[in-house]
């Protein structure tokens, strides 16, 4: 299916955390809510106040960890607003995992604020491009004419068939969060060991440690082999601030996986601010009618 400009009939509402990369935002006229960004007391709206170079300059440059918020529900009511002022008759919104986040719950009580908008939600059920895939996904059906329940309905299937893995660079900012102890914190930096994460109903779960960088990436992969097998899929590196890392996985999987369309996304804030800086992730779904 070709990324033809989506007809504004069905306007689509994504949140940021769900990646969706800025030419296809555009491409298919995507309004994207923003998540706010707080170091310290300053606080910045991403892609609005700051871009992700600016948000990673702060990173580097900020005595404080960030931290981050989901959008208020006004910001969404304005989107939905807007949608309905450009014309739109439907609106089809699609949103981080309501498990891991409270962005689902801010953009339902939004409905209620624009009654004039006829509004669906999709919750996504996955974090970053995992959750921007399945928006791409409808996007493309609905710029092909589709009606917008085929196209949540195509989101069902993609999401069944989606599988993502994580891998972080260290332990310091799952501890900062607290997702990880101080001791083993410690004892996993000194051991070179690296987790393995995925998600599972909704939420970010371990599934495996590997001793270094190389073999967690290996480790990314051969779970993504297993998962897919040979049938032509769409996949998705992300990551944080390690470009050439995203690009050398992206080439090893063309060569372990029947790769029809590719995606490579820097991680949002959320993501980097539980995670940090040279966090690298895979995600993947067949192909199956969308291409």
């Amino acid at each position: 299916m070709s990324l033809q400009t989506s007809d504004t009939r069905v306007r689509m509402v994504v949140d940021t955390s769900s990646n969706v990369p800025s030419g296809l935002l555009a491409r298919f006229n995507i309004l994207e809510v923003p998540t706010t960004v707080h170091f310290g007391s300053d606080d910045y709206q991403l892609n609005r106040d700051i871009d992700l170079p600016q948000f990673f300059e702060l990173l580097q440059t900020r005595p404080e960890h960030p931290t981050t918020s989901q959008p208020a529900p006004a910001l969404f009511a304005d989107a939905y607003r807007q949608a309905v002022d450009d014309g739109a008759e439907e609106i089809l919104v699609v949103v981080v995992s309501s498990e891991l986040s409270g962005t689902w719950n801010s953009a339902r009580l939004a409905i209620g604020e624009v009654p004039e908008a006829n509004i669906e939600l999709w919750d996504s059920r996955f974090v970053s491009i995992s959750s921007g895939l399945q928006a791409i996904a409808a996007a493309q059906f609905l710029a092909a004419g589709g009606a917008r329940q085929d196209a949540i309905a195509r989101m069902r299937e993609v999401q069944s068939g989606l599988s993502t893995y994580l891998t972080v660079d260290n332990l310091d900012a799952l501890a900062r969060s607290g997702r990880v102890g101080g001791l083993q914190k410690n004892m996993g930096n000194m051991l070179n060991l690296k987790p393995i994460l995925t998600v599972v109903d909704g939420k970010v779960i371990p599934v495996a440690k590997a001793r270094g960088r190389r073999k967690a990436v290996s480790e990314l992969l051969k779970r993504t082999v297993a998962d897919q097998g040979d049938q032509p899929v769409v996949v998705a590196v992300s990551h944080a601030k390690v470009p050439d890392e995203a690009d050398e996985l992206l080439e090893k999987a063309r060569s372990l996986l029947n790769v029809d369309t590719a995606h490579i996304v820097e991680l949002d804030p959320v993501i980097v601010a539980l995670a940090g800086i040279g966090t690298l992730g895979i995600a993947a779904y067949p192909v199956g009618a969308v291409a």
